[in-house]
C-alpha cells in the first residue's frame, strides 16, 4: 500500500490554479472588453431545481431544470480608452450617460446587448487547459466600488453578468493528454 499522495505527485500531473486565466467578452455593438484589466472572476456555477413528487405517504425528488448562476468579475479600474467597451456594454442595458430619464433603456431587443465571455485557464507554459464560454451575457449588476483615503488599492469596478447558456471545452489544442513542464501537446 502506497503511503504517498497518489496521482498528486505525479510529475506529469497539471493541477489548474487560480490565478492562470483569461476573461474577455465580445458584444455585437462596440470592441472586445480587454481581458488584461480582469483581477476576480469565476468558473460558471449550475444549479438544479429539484422536484418534489408525492404519492400516498411518501416522497421523492427528481432533479428538474438546470440554472446558471451569475458570475462576478472585478475590473481594474484605470484611466484608459480600454475600458470604454466596458463602459458602452453596460449603456447598452442602461444608459447611465444621457441627461434625459426616458433615455436610460435603450436595447430592449437581445441582438444589442447580448456578448459571448471566454474564460480560459491556462497551465504555466501557455497552453489552454480549458475553455468556458458564457453565452448571451448581460451586465445584470455594477458597483463602481468605493473610494477610501485610509487605503492605496487600486479602484475596481464590480460587475455581476446574467448568462443563459454555457458551452465547456476541456483541453481545446491538446486533446486529452497534456504534458507537464512545458513540453507542449503529446
Amino acid at each position: 500500500m502506497q503511503m504517498g499522495i497518489g496521482r498528486l505527485g505525479n510529475p506529469s500531473l497539471i493541477l489548474k490554479r487560480k490565478f492562470r486565466y483569461t476573461l474577455s467578452i465580445a458584444w455585437p455593438g462596440g470592441a472586445d472588453i480587454p481581458q488584461w484589466y480582469v483581477k476576480v472572476a469565476a468558473r460558471p456555477q449550475l444549479e438544479i431545481d429539484e422536484v418534489e413528487l408525492n404519492f400516498l405517504n411518501g416522497v421523492d425528488w427528481v432533479p428538474g431544470k438546470g440554472r446558471w448562476q451569475p458570475i462576478t468579475i472585478t475590473y481594474i479600474d484605470a484611466a484608459t480608452s480600454e475600458l470604454g467597451p466596458l463602459y458602452s456594454w453596460i449603456a447598452t442595458v442602461y444608459d447611465f450617460t444621457q441627461q434625459n430619464p426616458q433615455d436610460h433603456l435603450p436595447m430592449s431587443e437581445r441582438p444589442g446587448y447580448r456578448g459571448t465571455a471566454t474564460l480560459s485557464m491556462w497551465d504555466g507554459c501557455g497552453t489552454e487547459l480549458e475553455r468556458w464560454q458564457l453565452l448571451n451575457c448581460w451586465p445584470q449588476s455594477v458597483n463602481f466600488g468605493d473610494l477610501d483615503y485610509s487605503n492605496s488599492e487600486e479602484a475596481t469596478i464590480e460587475l455581476t453578468m446574467r448568462y443563459s447558456q454555457v458551452q465547456y471545452i476541456a483541453n481545446p489544442f491538446c486533446g486529452p493528454s497534456i504534458v507537464a513542464n512545458c513540453q507542449g501537446c503529446a
